[in-house]
């Protein structure tokens, strides 16, 4: 079985999507983000994947939209973008959330990232937003500095990291289909969660993504195919449910 992660990106307190992480390529859509969150959670999301873009590019924050969509949420809500000090996830995930993702700091700042992991294990998620099969950082412009993404995620899997998002940012937003290499390699260095993310574009891409992330627990994050509709969450639950029975 694989999770339906929908994914909300903000930037101004608009709903969003950008092109390969660029500002200047970004797609606003009109409908609230508390509407959209409280539509994918009654079409059958196992939660929401929220994105800051403000506070990731520093240049404001959304937080008051994030708190309505937590308060209004029925299903778990993750939330990712400018998390870089211990003092901005804790707030995160003291005002409600589910979970917090983090990019730069695991690599940048080891000693504090371990103290996090050892108090708040279950709920941080490590985003492996690879170029070329590199994890990258600061808005995915900066190598990381720490190998390839398999030789990362059996390092972080030994420090006691639960859960990863795999993103290709090569294909983040432009819907010609997931890394399934990428995904696969990490896959067999992982046992925890992983999060497929970067061009799913429906249905199509459920199986070939569960095979690829077979062995573990395991979602796959939906954002452009959803906010343009390519698909709807109630469809990606119904093409779930007939893979899940295929396979008995």
């Amino acid at each position: 079985m694989i999770d339906l992660w929908p994914a909300i990106d903000l930037m101004g307190g608009k709903v969003v999507r950008l092109l390969h992480g660029d500002p200047s390529q970004r797609t606003v859509y009109p409908e609230r983000a508390v509407e959209v969150a409280v539509r994918f959670a009654r079409e059958g999301a196992d939660g929401i994947h929220v994105v800051d873009l403000d506070a990731a590019f520093g240049t404001g924050s959304n937080a008051p939209s994030i708190a309505e969509i937590v308060a209004a949420s029925t299903v778990p809500v993750e939330v990712g973008g400018g998390l870089r000090d211990g003092a901005g996830v804790e707030a995160a995930l003291a005002s409600g959330v589910s979970r917090v993702v983090l990019g730069s700091l695991p690599f940048r700042d080891p000693a504090l990232f371990a103290a996090l992991l050892a108090e708040f294990a279950e709920r941080l998620v490590v985003a492996l937003d690879c170029r070329e099969g590199r994890p990258t950082v600061h808005g995915w412009v900066e190598d990381a500095g720490a190998g390839d993404a398999a030789t990362v995620a059996a390092r972080l899997a030994a420090e006691g990291v639960r859960s990863l998002l795999v993103t290709d940012v090569a294909r983040d937003g432009a819907m010609t289909g997931p890394n399934l290499d990428l995904l696969a390699a990490v896959r067999a260095d992982f046992p925890g969660e992983l999060l497929a993310s970067g061009g799913m574009r429906g249905e199509e891409d459920l199986a070939p993504v569960a095979a690829a992330l077979a062995g573990g627990p395991a979602g796959a994050i939906f954002g452009r195919a959803l906010h343009g509709g390519a698909t709807t969450v109630a469809r990606l639950a119904a093409a779930r449910a007939a893979l899940g029975e295929g396979t008995r």
